[in-house]
């Protein structure tokens, strides 16, 4: 790129697009940078149009993740060129000197700095570049590691149209040998209740029918905060509140799914009956290796406990295959475990070293090529699993939120609140309600209603 427009604009004259990449909690902390510039007179738009401003919002929880943050570069310098590309996220936030050689990036922005997007860009419009900066990009990153006060804004827009991500908690004191969030995300921080509960409020007032809860590691909402609340009394507060609308959770580790949580999702109309809880592996020795704080027995606990109090459950997991040292053993512990227990559905991630983490010192990696096999084996699986699931709903009656519509088809397409995913004949005003929808078919490709009058 050789040349660079002139951003001597005000803000109302400029157009910010958004690639959010990886978890629910991403999706939220974008809905928050958007909330901020459309405050300033700043106009969002697709990631597909022509923008002044890119923003990507990054992940790296795998290999694949780190690949396709680098790849929105690529695809929005490709729509305009001469844009100003933000690069931001967890991925940023572990590599930001890398990051900062990336062709096309201008800013690398601390996931600590997210809510200080306006004044940066505001400031870049008034130094008026009309040129690309030489050298590599500028770094604004603080110390995520540093205490820091935890507050979200409420947000009334999201990408999604129909279901609102509200944040109530972020970062992870847990030291998962493999995994990079907490060096991405600082320590665990708490949102206060009352600032929670006006975040769903504003998000209920603006016409969300589905509220996702999400953190970093979401059951431990409370610990830090000086009354030692708990999740389950967030939520049950949560729930309580006047409306059209329904509950669902995010990722929730196994240790954090106590009795009362059981027993309210069991109980109240609002929260949707569906949990992930990943599972990363079903034997022991992967487990501590992989300084999760469970085993396999103690997961499988919690899941019997939770499918005897709620029935049906919608239960997803994540599981990580070739950790290094698996072996064959080791791993049909882990199909044996997802075998007896009744998934609905499941994520499936090969094992790839990350920088940074005490896994990536391991040695006896496991070759690709059985990586790709078990994965394989544990997919089928998991298929076998949520057809069966699915088939058990065949002429009953779904709570449906139609999240979407296929354009001259008659299609809708939404959620249950087991998490199914259900195509119905309707009109497109059906959008955004949730509607009694009664189960004809699943097969392995869909699950298809009928909406009840």
């Amino acid at each position: 790129m050789l040349g660079r427009q002139s951003f001597h604009k005000t803000p109302t004259k400029m157009k910010v697009a958004f690639t959010t990449l990886g978890c629910r909690t991403n999706q939220h902390d974008t809905a928050e940078m958007q909330v901020l510039l459309e405050q300033e007179g700043f106009s969002i738009v697709n990631p597909s149009e022509t923008a002044d401003i890119y923003v990507i919002n990054t992940c790296t929880v795998t290999q694949r993740s780190d690949y396709s943050s680098r790849h929105a570069v690529k695809k929005s310098l490709a729509i305009n060129e001469n844009a100003m590309v933000v690069f931001t996220g967890c991925y940023a936030q572990l590599n930001p000197k890398e990051s900062a050689r990336l062709d096309g990036l201008d800013v690398i922005l601390g996931n600590a700095d997210k809510l200080e997007i306006a004044n940066l860009l505001k400031s870049k419009l008034q130094e008026g570049h009309t040129e690309k900066q030489l050298g590599p990009a500028e770094i604004r990153m603080s110390d995520i590691h540093s205490k820091r006060t935890f507050r979200t804004l409420p947000v009334t827009r999201f990408q999604d149209r129909t279901k609102a991500f509200i944040k109530v908690q972020t970062g992870c004191d847990e030291k998962c040998s493999f995994c990079t969030v907490a060096r991405a995300r600082g320590t665990s921080a708490s949102e206060s209740r009352e600032n929670v509960l006006h975040n769903v409020r504003q998000a209920v007032g603006a016409g969300y029918k589905e509220i996702t809860l999400t953190g970093i590691n979401l059951g431990t909402w409370g610990m830090d905060l000086n009354s030692k609340e708990t999740f389950s009394s967030l939520l049950q507060d949560i729930a309580d509140l006047p409306g059209d609308f329904r509950v669902r959770l995010s990722s929730i580790n196994p240790m954090e799914i106590d009795d009362n949580l059981i027993a309210l999702v069991s109980r109240h109309k609002k929260i949707c009956p569906h949990f992930h809880i990943p599972l990363q592996s079903g034997d022991d020795t992967i487990l501590s290796r992989m300084r999760r704080n469970y085993t396999a027995r103690q997961y499988e606990l919690v899941v019997r406990r939770a499918t005897e109090r709620i029935a049906p459950l919608g239960l997803g997991a994540d599981v990580i295959v070739g950790f290094p040292g698996e072996t064959e053993e080791q791993f049909e512990c882990t199909r044996q475990l997802i075998e007896d227990l009744p998934f609905s559905y499941l994520h499936v991630f090969s094992y790839s070293p990350r920088n940074g983490t005490e896994a990536a010192g391991f040695k006896n990696n496991i070759s690709k090529t059985v990586k790709r096999e078990r994965n394989r084996i544990l997919i089928e699986l998991a298929k076998k699993k949520s057809l069966e699931f699915r088939r058990g709903f065949i002429g009953q009656t779904a709570t449906v939120l139609i999240e979407s519509s296929e354009d001259n088809d008659g299609t809708l397409k939404g959620h249950s609140e087991h998490y199914i995913p259900i195509r119905v004949r309707g009109e497109a005003s059906l959008r955004n309600r949730l509607i009694p929808v009664r189960i004809e078919e699943a097969n392995e490709n869909q699950v298809i209603g009928c909406v009840q009058s």
